[in-house]
């Protein structure tokens, strides 16, 4: 049988879909708001919005495997719809609020799709798809800087696909909601699309079709991490510190042997050994096992030595620990992502000497989140077969993360 994600690669409709989606039952169960999605349920608004696409000139013209992206996403922007789900009374009326739902859904479907085998890169757009379809429609009121500020950080998350896809997914899911507001729910993406048009022209970058052209590793991460005012022009100076490999990735997941192959030179701040040596069990408080860890990395920092942090490091929140004493010491970042299925990383853990717990890593797969641009200078992601993809920068311009030779 054919798994939901090939089908909804080929285009399958909803009659498919509805025997193999995994969220099928939760989101035909879920309410929605009556007055702006009064269509029905997350999954009838679901199939009206694959339907609309389907149907949509542009995205017919698309190559298939960008295709392939947007039906998926398509069939995704709204799994998180279930889970965020909040009823209220309001002015005498029953009102449904899904706060959040695109930030969840995003992360759900990436997990998803790791964990199915799915290419990195796919997973990749397709999370930044499902994650930013909210967001469009009211991008526009929010002046034009800090339209541009936005337009810019998606167009670095999307890669490849650039604002035509989002675009594309955006106006089919207004298509496929019934809003009883009265509001002209295409104009919103129209003035985006036409302000995108205007950034072409003043600025010779067409972030429809790829993402905004920094002049450095270090000009990118000033940017996305500064406020909707930062200068996208800003030109920092390179780091002058060392430089940090930071491993993210399941128990099991290879991180340790990634490192005796490709980076044997370097010294590894390992919390797995700090956590040996101090006799604290996975399970147990980490506090002193955290403390320890960055103890070691600020002595390397200071001697201005390159190094390795290994840890799980999964959301972004426990990467920006790291990321930020890197930070504070001007070092560069790379960030070398495990992104393994999570039965191949509880099959590895089963022959561990000391295996981890399994509801132990089951608990930390819910927590990964892709690391993204604005977190480290360079990005590597390794699958469940060692294969090493670049995922930052698009061109070989900076430095390799393997050894000089």
């Amino acid at each position: 049988m054919m798994s939901w994600i090939d089908l909804a690669r080929q285009g399958a409709d909803r009659t498919e879909m509805a025997r193999v989606f995994p969220w099928f039952g939760e989101m035909d169960a879920c309410p929605h708001d009556p007055v702006h999605h009064a269509e029905g349920s997350p999954w009838e608004h679901t199939a009206r919005v694959v339907e609309a696409l389907e149907a949509d000139p542009a995205f017919q013209a698309m190559r298939p495997e960008r295709q392939e992206v947007l039906r998926v996403s398509a069939w995704a922007h709204d799994i998180g719809k279930p889970a965020t789900t909040v009823i209220e009374e309001e002015g005498g009326r029953v009102r449904v609020r899904q706060p959040g739902h695109a930030a969840l859904g995003a992360r759900m479907i990436w997990q998803h799709l790791i964990d199915a085998g799915e290419p990195v890169r796919f997973a990749r757009d397709v999370h930044a798809l499902v994650a930013w379809h909210m967001r469009p429609s009211h991008m526009i009121d929010e002046g034009p800087e800090r339209t541009l500020n936005r337009a810019i950080r998606f167009s670095v998350e999307a890669g490849e696909g650039g604002w035509t896809e989002l675009l594309a997914l955006c106006e089919a899911d207004q298509h496929g909601r019934v809003s009883l507001s009265g509001a002209d729910k295409l104009l919103p993406l129209r003035l985006l699309r036409l302000a995108l048009e205007e950034v072409r022209e003043a600025h010779q970058a067409d972030l429809l079709a790829g993402p905004w052209a920094f002049g450095s590793p270090a000009a990118r991460l000033r940017f996305l991490r500064g406020d909707v005012t930062a200068s996208p022009w800003f030109a920092p100076p390179e780091p002058t510190g060392s430089r940090v490999l930071l491993m993210s990735g399941l128990p099991g997941a290879g991180k340790d042997s990634w490192l005796r192959e490709n980076r044997p030179d370097l010294p590894v701040v390992s919390l797995d050994r700090i956590r040996d040596r101090l006799g604290i069990g996975p399970t147990d408080n980490q506090g002193a096992v955290l403390q320890a860890g960055f103890e070691a990395a600020r002595a390397h920092h200071r001697a201005g030595r390159d190094f390795a942090w290994n840890a799980t490091c999964l959301s972004r929140r426990t990467r920006e620990k790291s990321v930020g004493l890197a930070r504070d010491y001007d070092a560069e970042v790379t960030i070398v992502s495990l992104d393994v299925p999570l039965e191949a990383a509880l099959t590895r853990n089963r022959g561990r000497a000391e295996p981890v717990p399994e509801p132990v890593i089951r608990k930390l797969a819910d927590r990964r989140e892709p690391a993204l641009e604005g977190e480290a200078h360079l990005l590597v992601s390794v699958d469940a077969h060692g294969v090493q993809t670049p995922l930052i920068p698009p061109a070989p311009s900076g430095p390799d993360p393997s050894p000089d030779t």
